[in-house]
């Protein structure tokens, strides 16, 4: 298998993962309700724990993404250094919510949007970076 046919054959592997990560935010955005959030939350970061961790093994999206743009390994040490971001952001967020009262509940809705926009942006540049790497091939298939 050719290093681009690995890459697509990765990343088509991956679209249902991020299709899961896409339907669950869009959850958490529809949500108003602290107490909601948590278990939206919690599912959130156990999917998103196991999503990081697949794009980061070796033979993985990264690894071979890193083989077909060997000039774009500081980007990609970027992606790979946000998910720990977002994981920080996003087990803070729980220790707040679990600890939330009306008060700081707007607070805490205005940090889940936060962290979505976040994710969003971290999303697109992974999926940029892919098609800049496989070409239309990519979205094509998305």
């Amino acid at each position: 298998m050719s290093s681009i046919s690995r890459l697509e054959s990765i990343y088509k592997d991956l679209e249902k993962e991020h299709r899961r990560v896409v339907k669950l935010m869009d959850r958490l955005r529809a949500e108003a309700s602290v107490s909601n959030l948590l278990p939206l939350l919690d599912q959130l970061r156990t999917l998103l724990i196991v999503h990081f961790a697949r794009e980061q093994l070796p033979d993985g999206f990264y690894e071979a993404l890193g083989e077909l743009a060997e000039s774009r390994r500081d980007e990609l040490q970027m992606l790979i250094d946000e998910h720990a971001t977002i994981l920080s952001n996003l087990n803070e967020m729980l220790e707040q919510a679990k600890e939330s009262d009306a008060g700081n509940q707007s607070e805490l809705l205005d940090r889940v949007s936060t962290l979505l926009q976040q994710l969003d942006g971290h999303e697109q540049k992974e999926h940029q970076l892919a098609v800049d790497v496989l070409g239309a091939r990519v979205d094509a298939g998305s």
